[in-house]
């Protein structure tokens, strides 16, 4: 750990970092997951380190920036997307390539051995990358633009979601906003218990994470009970002012069919309703949860994973495909 500080001494002056803080407590059209308060909070937990990348004007303005995780692993330097974000990559004051080449340029400096992050979907032009070398992949979130009309946001809810909206009545499910991160935590081990999965983020991330968002009004936990006070699913939603964030989902494994995961979503869209905000369901690959997010009528939305491997890399990645 040591040696990755004085290197990162080295690679990224503090006074970047210092001045990313500073910019972004001055803008409001830094999303979520480029605040600098932001990585703090999905990084320092788990002793992690993230670090920026700054293209100037003459007069040492910012006009663009590309955080990421930065760390050393095997004796090869990375840079990635940190975990629980579903995107970062290059903010700019104002669209231009200029300002891209600048960055790739200070990013090809640092001679990494794996590179992968996933940008925002509103970043569509990624040439100056792959004219460096860069590939891409696309990925998919899905999106509720518009929320200020909530009946008109359910009546594009396909019949199945329709039905689960009944059973919450008739089951007498009721939202509650006071759970603990710790309880939070609970829940969501028991859920992973229950599928036999073993990625648990730690306590110590989620807990922190969920302090942070409260504190600075930017997130929420959402628990849905039945009348018997039994917790049947918890969500945890975080917000900028522009969007809502499915961030972390937990089904109590005995209450799958409740109806308590599709509440969660109408009260997370109640609050995008009242905030002016998009809902974003942080998407996914994963065939049945694209089938489920498309039933709430959400619409798709393409976003680039951008990344550039080692040649040893791409040789280890060649070895397995084979093995």
């Amino acid at each position: 750990m040591a040696e990755l500080l004085q290197i990162e001494q080295t690679m990224f002056p503090k006074a970047h970092k210092e001045a990313y803080r500073r910019l972004c407590e001055q803008r409001d059209d830094i999303p979520l997951f480029l605040q600098a308060w932001w990585l703090d909070a999905v990084t320092e937990p788990d002793n992690k380190q993230w670090q920026v990348l700054l293209s100037t004007n003459k007069k040492g303005e910012i006009e663009g920036a590309l955080p990421f995780v930065f760390g050393k692993k095997f004796g090869m330097y990375f840079a990635v997307t940190p975990q629980l974000t579903q995107y970062t990559g290059i903010w700019q004051r104002k669209p231009d390539m200029n300002i891209q080449k600048d960055l790739i340029r200070q990013l090809e400096a640092l001679h990494l051995s794996f590179f992968e992050v996933r940008f925002m979907p509103e970043y569509t032009n990624w040439l100056p990358f792959y004219w460096s070398g860069y590939k891409q992949q696309t990925r998919y979130t899905y999106r509720i633009e518009d929320t200020s009309d909530l009946q008109n946001v359910i009546s594009g809810f396909d019949s199945a979601k329709k039905k689960h909206l009944k059973h919450i009545e008739c089951n007498g499910l009721q939202a509650d906003f006071t759970m603990s991160a710790e309880d939070f935590y609970e829940l969501q081990c028991l859920q992973l218990k229950g599928r036999k999965d073993t990625n648990v983020l730690s306590n110590q991330l989620v807990t922190h994470l969920v302090q942070t968002a409260r504190e600075r009004d930017s997130g929420e936990i959402i628990c849905i009970k039945d009348r018997e006070g039994n917790i049947n699913a918890a969500s945890f939603v975080m917000w900028d002012n522009r969007s809502a964030y499915n961030l972390i989902t937990a089904i109590h494994p005995d209450f799958r069919s409740s109806g308590a995961s599709t509440m969660m979503i109408m009260e997370a869209l109640k609050i995008c309703n009242i905030r002016h905000l998009a809902w974003d369901f942080e998407g996914s690959m994963i065939e049945n949860v694209e089938h489920n997010n498309r039933q709430f009528g959400a619409v798709q939305q393409p976003y680039f994973e951008i990344f550039k491997y080692s040649p040893m890399i791409q040789f280890a990645q060649l070895f397995m495909k084979v093995k």
